[in-house]
């Protein structure tokens, strides 16, 4: 007769009971949406705020960054030209000629009808050509003077014994004293002038004009003139 045996069920594994499988569903869920809030780009957070950097707080982040890189300077301001001089625009006053001894009021005179520069009033003074440049501002400053007679020289009667590099200045009405130095002569015959002389551009220079050449003893006039050419040296 055979061996009687009989059958046994096998051991039961740990595990979840059945009747716990809905509980244990709704506790994964909640743990996988606090997860997921406390991620940002791929690195889990801590929970707190990152401190922002003192520096951070007062630059001016270029458009479309934000990050400390990218950070807009405040542009550097060009340096200034120096200021230059001031161009001269008050009138001439006086002349002095240190090597002559001469110290003379200046009167502004204007052209008659023909062109031909007025004399001043006074025999002894000089006369600046209204129309053209301030002595000192660019361009060709004019001033006229009585060379006298031969024997009896006015104001600009010894012109000729000045030499190149001799100072001439000229006063303005605001102070200022404006410096040339002798350059050169010419001798021009009466009732005509240079090309150039008196035009309002250029660099500053100066113009003295008086009577020399043979002298008419009937008309009591002279054949040519003298122009006398100096540069500008800046303030006396």
């Amino acid at each position: 007769m055979p061996a009687a045996f009989s059958i046994t069920a096998p051991p039961r594994r740990p595990g979840l009971r059945l009747g716990r499988f809905p509980a244990d569903l709704a506790l994964a869920a909640t743990l996988l949406a606090a997860l997921a809030l406390a991620w940002t780009d791929g690195i889990p957070g801590s929970g707190t705020v990152d401190a922002i950097s003192p520096t951070a707080m007062y630059l001016d982040p270029v458009a479309g960054y934000t990050d400390g890189l990218h950070t807009r300077l405040a542009p550097l301001p060009f340096p200034s030209p120096p200021p230059g001089p001031a161009v001269p625009n008050a009138r001439p006053i006086a002349i002095l000629i240190p090597t002559l001894n001469v110290h003379r009021p200046v009167e502004a005179v204007a052209v008659d009808r023909w062109g031909y520069m007025y004399t001043p009033s006074n025999l002894w003074d000089a006369g600046w050509y209204q129309a053209g440049p301030v002595p000192g501002a660019p361009g060709d400053a004019v001033l006229e003077g009585h060379a006298g007679y031969p024997s009896k020289p006015l104001l600009f009667g010894k012109l000729q014994q000045l030499h190149r590099g001799d100072q001439i200045i000229v006063v303005l009405a605001d102070g200022s004293r404006q410096l040339f130095k002798v350059q050169s002569y010419k001798v021009w015959p009466a009732g005509s002038v240079p090309a150039g002389m008196g035009q309002p551009y250029g660099v500053p220079r100066l113009t003295l004009i008086t009577c020399t050449g043979p002298f008419d003893e009937h008309f009591k006039t002279y054949a040519d003139r003298l122009i006398l050419e100096a540069t500008y040296s800046g303030l006396a």
